[in-house]
This record gives C-alpha cells, sequence and structure tokens, in this order.
C-alpha cells in the first residue's frame, strides 16, 4: 500500500508541474544482471578456501525479463527531467557454492551436521525502484536518432530468496528457504536502499508522437542481497571469533527497450516547447 501511494503521490506532483508541458510517457521491458560488489563488503573466514568444496564457484547470473514506466517532462530542448517505476528481476545459480560467511552465523537454517551444502544453489531478486531522472541529449546522428546520457537516482525496494535449485532438499532438510527476504516466502517486507547510476541511450524519432527508445545503465545499490546471499563479517574480539551481519553495494547492469509517446497538453507552447529528435523538423507540434 505504501508503494502505491508513493507512485500515486509522484505521478500527481509531475503532471501538476508539466501541466503546461509538453509530456513524454516511456514503457519499456528490461533486462538486469548482477555483476558484482564492490570493494571489500564482508570479511572472509580465514579458512574459506581451504573449507570451500572443490570445484565450488559463485554464481552465474540468468537473464529475466523486468518493465519500467516513466513520465517525463522536457526542460529545455537538450534536457529532461522524469520519474521512473522500474521493477528488476535478478537470478543466478551455482553447482557448488564457495564456503560464504551466512553458513557459518546462527541464521543458517540447516541442521548442524549439515552447515554448508554441496547441492545447487540458485537466488532469485526482484527489486522495484523509484527514481528521479535527468537526461541530457548529446549527439545527434540522423535527422531521426539522437544519442543521449542519462542519470538516475531514488530508492530500491529489495526481495529476495536464496535456497536449493532443487526443492527436495529444502524439504528433506525441512528448511523451506536458505534465506528469503521481502517475498512471498516470509512475511518481512523488502528492504529499502538507495541506488544511482547512469547510463547511455539513444531515440529513434517514428512520429512526432513516437520514439523507439534504447538505453544500457550501470547502477550501485545499498544492499547485501542483490546476490541472494546476506553478508557477514569475520571478526575476532578480545580472542573470540564472531560472525556479524553487514552491508554493502551492489552493482547491477540492466539494458532497456521501449517506446516513448509524447502528449500536446496545451497548444499554446513557446517556440522552444518541444524536444531536441524535433528541432531538425522545427515542429511546434
Amino acid at each position: 500500500m505504501k508503494n502505491i501511494l508513493l507512485i500515486l503521490l509522484a505521478f500527481l506532483l509531475v503532471t501538476e508541474y508539466a501541466e503546461a508541458q509538453v509530456l513524454r510517457f516511456r514503457a519499456s521491458a528490461n533486462s538486469s544482471i548482477f555483476m558484482k560488489e564492490p570493494g571489500e563488503p564482508e570479511v572472509s573466514h580465514p579458512m574459506k578456501e581451504t573449507l570451500s568444496h572443490k570445484g565450488s564457484a559463485d554464481f552465474t547470473p540468468e537473464l529475466n525479463l523486468g518493465a519500467s514506466i516513466e513520465i517525463m517532462a522536457p526542460v529545455t530542448t537538450d534536457f529532461e527531467l522524469g520519474v521512473e517505476f522500474d521493477y528488476t528481476n535478478l537470478s543466478g545459480y551455482t553447482e557448488t557454492a564457495p564456503l560464504y560467511n551466512f553458513f557459518l552465523s546462527r541464521y543458517n537454517p540447516l541442521p548442524d551436521y549439515y552447515k554448508y551444502p554441496d547441492e545447487t544453489l540458485i537466488y532469485n531478486t526482484n527489486i522495484f525502484n523509484i527514481l528521479g531522472t535527468a537526461r541530457f541529449y548529446i549527439l545527434p546522428v540522423y535527422e531521426d536518432v539522437i544519442f543521449f546520457t542519462k542519470l538516475h537516482g531514488g530508492i530500491a525496494f529489495v526481495g529476495t530468496d536464496f535456497t536449493f535449485q532443487d526443492p527436495q532438499y529444502s524439504v528433506g532438510y525441512d528448511v523451506g528457504v536458505l534465506h528469503s527476504q521481502g517475498t512471498k516466502s516470509n512475511e518481512d517486507p523488502k528492504d529499502p536502499a538507495f541506488t544511482g547510476g547512469g547510463g547511455l541511450g539513444l531515440t529513434y524519432r517514428l512520429s512526432d508522437e513516437l520514439d523507439i527508445y534504447f538505453d544500457g545503465t550501470i547502477s550501485v545499490t545499498h544492499s547485501d542481497v542483490v546476490n541472494g546471499v546476506p553478508n557477514y563479517d569475520y571478526l575476532v574480539y578480545q580472542g573470540e571469533e564472531t560472525i556479524r551481519r553487514t552491508t554493502g553495494w551492489a552493482i547491477t547492469s540492466q539494458v532497456s527497450l521501449g517506446i516513448i509517446f509524447t502528449t500536446i497538453p496545451n497548444r499554446k507552447l513557446k517556440s522552444n516547447n518541444y524536444t531536441r529528435t524535433r528541432q531538425f523538423h522545427k515542429s511546434i507540434f
């Protein structure tokens, strides 16, 4: 309910501000992958490499479809602002996982006799983003093709499931999932986190009202569970070993393909009130 109210509020604010402006609406399909956790997101257990199963490796990402919608208001012929609502779906698998610190923590649900599995593990993460966007149209190629740079920032609501690929192991060990947050597998809400990034893209003009849209972006999100596995630091305090939950940053990449629809709510527009893709035609709609 809170997410719905935020969407409605953002929509009302944008439409009120741009009442006498040209509004542009974008609908896109997207596909995203988890790339890495930059820096040192957690201090690994000193015996991680020795205790890890032979052939263990981190997750291989899989491609999934997501979707996004955006409301844009041109400010000049070269610059526009917008509000974007984005649904991102990420997943991956590892045939044999390394010894993540999570398995050494008290939050590992596996039985004491089998704390570290060697079966295939998967994660499924879904993120709902509410973003402010800025787009700079920088390079016309032909009359109908324009390149742009894009910046975005806002709040990401992260939910994830980390578990066995084969459900029989979840049943056999009576664990449900190894870790879950903000999904149907638990009652906890999605974890809110800051996200931001940028990228490049282009538009192709079909008509005064329609453009084909493509972009590629890189985002950083302040969450440790984008790859499904929560981060835990290995610490030694007064001679005692401790595993403590910590957070970190995650880098994801995304490509989007969609269409932009331009509306004209008021014909009494200033002479410069048109987007750069139409500047070549001097079309004031």
